[in-house]
């Protein structure tokens, strides 16, 4: 594929530039995250790693409305800005719950540490090209790179849409941009043509006049609880109130 790579060329050092930021910042996170799981592992909290997505919200808004707690809840956010991160959680064993993609937690090998599902959540994505682009369909994003992260629910739309449209695989390149407030940046200066992006992600392009493509809320992404969490008959009751906590908080927010 000649032409997308000649039209990668010129954006590699501005995005490889952007990923090594979002990485140093992503390890410092993690780090401080490892700390913390290490500093409260006698704790009797719920810790649960998040994104920064809608989805993860109703989560933040049962800790601040103080409905968690009224639950007999006692849950610990640990936020990230991408999915790659919490793989990384997973595999160090920071949290008791992690908000996962199944199509990345089926590539954990090892089933004591592989995750197991505990309260699927549909996800809203949207396909938002750069609004000085020129691309109005996606038969328009023939040549050109779309953001998003590999081996996840997020290319598995994408696929199903270049197949739907009847483009050649080949013909989209799929750029692995891993965290959501880089992904957005790039999409938001023109450093990548589109991006595939949640919510309120999706939204904030939206309003800053790019263009929507397509949408969709996806199965197969949600909460998945640690191995060693299931075994453990106390985490495992806490871990069933969140999803009674996360049910209600729903039921409130819609109100």
């Amino acid at each position: 594929m000649p032409s997308i790579t000649k039209k990668l060329l010129p954006a590699i050092l501005c995005i490889a530039t952007l990923i090594v930021a979002s990485c140093d910042r992503n390890s410092t996170t993690s780090s401080q995250s490892s700390d913390n799981d290490n500093s409260t592992s006698d704790s009797s909290s719920l810790r649960v790693a998040i994104l920064p997505i809608r989805e993860c919200d109703i989560l933040r808004y049962a800790c601040e409305s103080g409905l968690a707690s009224d639950m007999g809840l006692d849950l610990e956010l640990i936020p990230y800005d991408a999915l790659m991160d919490i793989d990384t959680a997973i595999l160090s064993g920071v949290a008791h719950v992690y908000f996962e993609d199944s199509l990345r937690i089926s590539r954990i090998k090892t089933d004591s540490i592989r995750p197991i599902m505990l309260l699927p959540v549909p996800v809203q994505l949207k396909l938002v090209a750069n609004k000085d682009k020129e691309i109005k369909d996606i038969q328009a994003l023939k040549t050109n790179m779309v953001a998003l992260t590999r081996w996840s629910q997020l290319e598995k739309w994408m696929t199903h849409m270049t197949d739907s449209a009847r483009i050649e695989q080949t013909d989209i390149y799929h750029a692995q941009i891993n965290s959501l407030p880089v992904r957005f940046n790039m999409a938001n200066g023109g450093l990548i043509d589109a991006a595939i992006l949640p919510q309120p992600w999706a939204d904030s392009l939206l309003a800053l006049g790019h263009d929507n493509l397509s949408d969709t809320i996806l199965d197969g992404m949600g909460f998945f609880i640690s191995p060693s969490a299931h075994g453990d008959s106390c985490l495992q009751t806490q871990a069933q109130l969140l999803r009674e906590v996360y049910l209600e908080a729903m039921k409130k927010q819609s109100k």
